[in-house]
């Protein structure tokens, strides 16, 4: 179909996805005991999901060796950085965790400046000042700026993102791209309930204290997110496509605000999101 090659289509995908998945996973894991379990539970099913879309993209795989060591090694850091990502989403309002996301894109700027020689632009390093003080203004509380540990973890994570995405040079090209998703989730999720020293008995304990149905909502949207994201890179213009994945900033703001009743910093999300979509169209021009 005409229509799974238009990046349009994936963008509103990714957008829709999006927003579902951040609201009903905030609402689903309310009961949380054990975030690692968490973390291993939504890969898992959210891999268990991907596997509807296999016949959907075509079935391809890299013979050069250095692409699979290469996965190897983002799927390391995409388990540090899930893992905290989850807990963070645990403690922080979606919209203010989809803005904290971009973080991820001021330091691949400044990785691209240090590692890649690429070069130094005033209208790049102006976005990228705009993303930083929006990421500010949300923390400023009683007039001070307050941290806590979910915004802590967040930073962490999009750091190590950012690397991930050094390293992650359009690997998802060489792969069929729903098999892609499930490298990406269930390998982390694997790696997390080894070294995380978790056990099956304490995952369907885990598990009973959700509202299931929301849960696995909230894995299926995030598979879609996934899927969508990526294809939507893969289609259409960079320069076009990030910054209107950033709509979900304001987007889950104004759920919160008129669907879940959230007046909590309203005016300071709004115009945080705008100085983020403002900033992340002066990096990707």
């Amino acid at each position: 179909m005409e229509i799974f090659n238009d990046w349009k289509y994936w963008v509103i995908l990714y957008l829709i996805s999006s927003v579902t998945f951040s609201q009903t996973f905030k609402k689903a894991n309310r009961n949380m005991k054990n975030a690692g379990n968490l973390t291993i539970l939504l890969e898992s099913f959210t891999a268990f999901f991907a596997l509807f879309f296999l016949p959907f993209f075509e079935f391809k795989f890299p013979t050069d060796v250095n692409v699979y060591l290469t996965l190897f090694s983002v799927v390391i850091i995409y388990a540090v950085t899930d893992r905290l990502n989850i807990e963070a989403r645990y403690g922080l309002d979606p919209s203010v965790f989809s803005m904290l996301k971009q973080l991820s894109t001021v330091f691949l700027m400044i990785f691209g400046f240090l590692f890649l020689k690429e070069e130094i632009v005033i209208k790049k390093i102006a976005g990228a000042i705009i993303i930083i003080v929006a990421n500010i203004i949300l923390t400023i509380e009683g007039g001070k700026i307050k941290l806590n540990k979910y915004f802590i973890m967040c930073f962490v994570s999009n750091f190590l993102f950012a690397i991930a995405m050094l390293i992650n040079v359009n690997i998802s090209d060489n792969f069929n791209l729903a098999f892609y998703t499930i490298i990406t989730v269930l390998l982390p999720s694997l790696l997390i309930f080894i070294f995380g020293r978790h056990s099956v008995k304490g995952l369907i304990q885990e598990f009973d204290l959700y509202d299931k149905k929301r849960f696995l909502i909230a894995a299926f949207c995030w598979c879609l997110m996934l899927i969508a994201s990526v294809r939507a890179y893969q289609l259409g213009n960079v320069t076009v496509v990030a910054p209107v994945l950033t709509l979900t900033s304001i987007l889950n703001t104004i759920y919160e605000y008129l669907i879940v009743k959230n007046k909590n910093k309203f005016l300071q999300k709004v115009v945080a999101s705008i100085m983020i979509i403002t900033g992340v169209v002066l990096i990707r021009l």
